[in-house]
């Protein structure tokens, strides 16, 4: 298995501002910030957002997966407008047992037709596209990939999303380059070499897995995160993250091999790619909580949050890359158990500041009983700082549901702006058992002054129209 089989919940985000390269300084030239949402599947201005169940019962099928989309509005995602989504609905063959379709999905406007598009993986080596419209996502004319670990960006700066994905049993990966045509044909395709090279990968079994893309140089184009692993005992473990650079005819060129303060290979679980200092680059943050050759084991100095600040170079010359640990001042002096920290990152600027903030899971709280806590870290023009460290649990003030930790709140978190404030919503996603009563996702709203659970939101599985499956859902959130 090369990724965790459970659902993952992940946000779509948009990149609103676009940079050039200059050169002589550590600054691009900015260009005017185009307003668009990539997940805004209906065309309404209002982000989407997209909750997943991969391992959801479909007309008898186990393990089909389904997805389940939540239109935003002025007033933020509304149950009253969601939509269910599985493979039956495409027409393009049935669900299989342990499809798990949707375990990792993504939106992107792949037809440049002024709506989103849903890419949701399925079985090994499978790639959905389900078309948005102006009634929102629709199975009519949904097309049929091959591939898996999908990413979506603009990797040759011509305004058109591409996509790239791997192969399950090889490094070598593809970038198609947009436009597509509504049967999922790609402009022209670019063939892509990730192997790993150095050590530790000269030996053993290894894999290069496409996580994530941004604008990490500054030149008006994105660049590919990759992250190489190694395999043991049933697992793939990070062991470095590297920077495939942009490029105007779609070659990627393999760029630095991320490096921490100290000079060592920077790697973690599922980067994502925002702009922490607003500085015009996209930076990337990932975590890791436990690695997991061998015996599951927190990694040496401790469970942590790790952000590569970009620059010309793929690094910044300002900012060292920074460590965020188990151990960091957080309110309230939480102890964190086994494994624990650094779960479930997401980015997204919560007060509308223009800083992007993170927010991760800590799976453990402030009080005796562990209950599990999401940590939200704040932005700043000196990179990401604990001031002003924000948690959030079941005993928070506004936040209902089970308080035992069996119920894995935190399970995987989101930040989107669905309601076009520009301060993003924190979604917060849990494991629900089968009955439909306890929720499953929550969502708080951000404002200028932060998130805030006053006005949290929730979801319930009968609510969402959820399928109800024996056992206990893990649900996420799309890319």
């Amino acid at each position: 298995m090369r990724k965790r089989a459970f659902a993952c919940l992940g946000i779509l985000l948009a990149v609103t501002t676009a940079c050039s390269g200059s050169s002589g300084t550590d600054k691009p030239e900015q260009r005017p910030a185009v307003a668009s949402s990539a997940s805004d599947f209906n065309g309404d201005g209002y982000s989407d957002l997209v909750v997943t169940d991969s391992g959801a019962t479909v007309q008898g099928v186990h393990d089909a997966g389904q997805v389940v989309v939540v239109y935003g509005s002025e007033k933020g995602p509304a149950t009253a407008r969601s939509q269910v989504v599985d493979q039956n609905g495409l027409g393009l063959g049935k669900a299989g047992q342990g499809g798990r379709f949707g375990a990792h999905s993504l939106s992107a406007d792949l037809d440049s037709d002024g709506y989103a598009d849903l890419v949701a993986t399925a079985g090994r080596n499978t790639l959905f596209v389900v078309r948005g419209g102006e009634r929102g996502l629709s199975g009519a004319g949904a097309a049929r990939l091959t591939g898996t670990f999908p990413v979506a960006g603009d990797f040759n700066g011509d305004g058109y999303a591409d996509l790239v994905s791997t192969d399950t049993e090889t490094d070598i990966g593809t970038l198609a380059l947009g436009p597509f045509t509504r049967a999922g044909k790609a402009e022209r395709t670019v063939r892509l070499d990730l192997a790993p090279e150095g050590e530790p990968f000269t030996s053993g079994d290894h894999i290069a897995t496409p996580s994530a893309a941004g604008d990490v140089t500054g030149d008006g184009r994105d660049d590919l995160v990759v992250t190489w692993s190694m395999y043991g005992d049933g697992n793939h473990t990070p062991r470095a993250t590297v920077l495939y650079r942009g490029a105007a005819d779609g070659r990627l060129t393999k760029g630095p091999r991320l490096k921490d303060a100290q000079g060592k290979d920077l790697y973690g679980q599922e980067p994502v790619t925002a702009d922490i200092d607003k500085d015009g680059y996209a930076d990337i943050v990932m975590g890791l909580a436990c690695e997991m050759l061998g015996d599951p084991v927190p990694p040496k100095g401790g469970s942590r949050i790790e952000v590569s600040y970009g620059g010309l170079k793929g690094q910044s010359s300002r900012l060292e890359p920074v460590r965020i640990t188990e151990q960091a001042a957080l309110p309230g002096s939480p102890r964190f158990t086994y494994c624990t920290f650094g779960h479930a990152v997401s980015a997204g600027d919560t007060n509308g500041d223009g800083y992007a903030d993170v927010a991760f899971s800590g799976r453990a709280g402030t009080d005796a009983m562990g209950r599990p806590t999401v940590i939200l870290l704040l932005g700043s023009a000196k990179g990401l700082t604990t001031q002003g460290a924000r948690l959030f649990s079941r005993l928070t003030p506004g936040i209902r549901g089970s308080d035992g930790i069996e119920a894995d709140f935190g399970n995987e978190t989101a930040l989107m702006d669905t309601d076009r404030d520009h301060a993003a919503e924190l979604a917060i996603g849990s494991a629900g058992a089968a009955g439909g009563s306890d929720p499953i996702v929550w969502v708080l709203p951000g404002s200028p002054s932060g998130v805030s659970a006053l006005d949290t939101v929730t979801f319930e599985q009968d609510a969402l129209g959820i399928a109800l499956t024996a056992g206990r859902g893990y649900y996420g959130f799309g890319r």
